[in-house]
């Protein structure tokens, strides 16, 4: 039999938020329904927003309504029952088709005559409107926030959005935590599903507790996404490409951001291993180019001996490479540590050279700095010369999107390299101070450390490991590149060039591991057993 329903919605899908406005709804309808004399069968209520199509209780309850199951609807408001254009039409049409006889609101009926119809159309049109302002509001407003550098998003972990100022600060329980899972990350030594093992178990990391959620351990998903946010190196990067400069304190430089994605930008996916071999993950065969694996053999007298060989993947040819003693390995390794290492003469005349270098080198850096700062200015000035024949109509929407999201991205790159702490003379010294000390104790903490130093210290000092014939090819990396032949007085020259160069080029990776003075590296001593 034909009925009349109440129906009730409330703007906001969470539970804790205008709870009393679906109460207060259905008590006011209640209260008109008996004002009119019209029983109510039943009552719908709804908790989701209708700026847009897909209300799962609405959609019933316009099926029903077509079925010839509903004749009336009580509301508070019209625009409780429809604000977009598409339920507009679903409600106006059953008013046309007299399907729906009447609409109920407090401040008036829409029943099925045309007059009626059109008031309701004016309404519905009004509630629309209302949307649409909004909408373009809210738009304008985030607009103004990435401008100024704050997202309009729960910032990741290690962050917290401060409610009194809107803006972005530092999490006091988790940014130093984050921090250390970076320089965890950047020395390329643990596979993710060890980091993660490090910080969940190690570190006891659990994400901020909410009402509803949170004190959770990071997952191994969550560590990946987070590695490769670039909130945490100070840019905003929306869904939609947009880029804008942060002014968050960044918690990683540009360049240790990129060093991790160089790290974690190998496709593979992490699984455990039964044992840890130092140089698992590093060597490739140079014939078919596939990585070695390693593995072990105990002989009855408990010796164990390590070899790796090509990786058989299934389907694939087999190789005839053999495989490559681990002992070989190491033996080759320590014996090219010992060549990069410099004498205390030529560390003190090395040092002493490039004192007065870098302090000529950086005068002109400054200038670059300058620089820098007009090409800011040129792509703002860009940016406003490109929004003018937008709005003159001389350029499509497509290219202006485009060429803005270009110059967004440009001016935020800019913008974080000007934000760059400038390095002073004594703190350049200090970086190649590291590399030396480095390639001083290397030898003796690699003939001596576990698989996880060894492999930090591999990691540090080659590239582009390939195995053939059993010999080992690779090429060091700088800074330890140039100092291959420091035994050699009359070539003292070309190194402290080649290190003054390595030092001030930005590009390079600056990133030495820290060898402690008893040779273990002030990461691994706490991390070693998470391997």
């Amino acid at each position: 039999m034909p009925a009349y329903v109440i129906y009730a919605r409330k703007s906001t899908e969470s539970d804790d938020q205008q709870v009393l406005s679906i109460d207060s709804q259905v008590h006011e309808m209640k209260s008109l329904a008996q004002r009119h004399g019209l029983a109510v069968s039943e009552v719908l209520t709804e908790s989701r927003s209708a700026k847009e199509p897909g209300r799962p209780v609405f959609g019933a309850l316009m099926r029903r309504v077509r079925r010839g199951e509903v004749n009336g609807i009580f509301c508070w408001k019209i625009d409780r029952l429809a604000r977009n254009h598409y339920d507009t039409g679903l409600v106006l049409q059953a008013l046309a088709d007299k399907r729906l006889e009447r609409i109920i609101a407090s401040d008036g009926i829409t029943s099925s005559e045309s007059n009626d119809r059109l008031l309701g159309t004016v309404q519905f049109a009004l509630a629309t409107k209302f949307i649409d302002d909004l909408r373009q509001n809210v738009l304008r407003g985030n607009r103004a926030r990435f401008e100024k550098g704050w997202p309009n998003f729960r910032p990741p972990t290690g962050y917290l959005g401060d409610p009194s100022t809107k803006t972005t600060i530092e999490d006091p329980e988790r940014f130093d935590l984050i921090r250390r899972l970076w320089d965890l990350a950047l020395t390329g030594t643990m596979r993710p599903s060890q980091m993660l093992r490090v910080l969940n178990d190690q570190w006891a990391y659990r994400s901020r507790q909410t009402k509803r959620q949170g004190g959770k351990p990071m997952t191994l998903s969550g560590l990946y996404h987070l590695l490769g946010n670039p909130f945490y190196m100070g840019i905003i990067r929306l869904e939609s490409g947009a880029t804008y400069k942060g002014a968050h304190r960044p918690m990683v430089t540009s360049e240790e951001f990129e060093r991790v994605q160089m790290i974690l930008g190998r496709p593979s996916k992490p699984r455990p291993w039964r044992h840890d071999f130092a140089f698992s993950g590093i060597l490739r065969c140079g014939l078919c180019k596939r990585p070695l694996v390693g593995e072990q053999h105990v002989k009855r007298s408990g010796k164990r001996f390590v070899y790796y060989r090509c990786h058989r993947l299934e389907g694939a040819a087999h190789c005839h490479e053999p495989a490559m003693p681990e002992k070989c390995l190491e033996e080759r390794f320590e014996s090219d540590l010992r060549r990069m290492t410099l004498s205390e003469p030529a560390t003190a005349w090395v040092r002493d050279n490039l004192r007065a270098s870098l302090t000529t080198e950086l005068a002109q850096l400054r200038l670059a700095g300058e620089s820098r700062q007009k090409a800011v200015e040129q792509a703002k000035s860009e940016a406003k010369k490109l929004l003018d024949l937008s709005l003159k109509g001389l350029i499509d929407d497509k290219t202006f999107a485009s060429r803005h999201a270009e110059l967004q991205e440009r001016q935020a790159t800019l913008q974080v390299a000007l934000e760059q702490p400038r390095q002073t003379a004594e703190q350049l010294l200090a970086r190649v101070d590291s590399a030396l000390a480095f390639a001083q104790k290397a030898p003796e903490v690699f003939a001596s450390g576990t698989p996880v130093q060894r492999r930090q210290i591999l990691a540090a000092v080659c590239s582009n490991s390939e195995v053939r014939g059993k010999e080992w090819l690779y090429k060091a990396k700088k800074p330890f590149s140039l100092l291959g032949n420091g035994t050699d007085s009359s070539l003292w020259q070309a190194i402290a060039e080649d290190l003054r160069t390595w030092v001030l080029d930005e590009s390079e990776d600056h990133s030495v591991p820290a060898l402690g003075a008893e040779g273990t590296s002030d990461i691994m001593t706490e991390d070693a057993h998470a391997a």
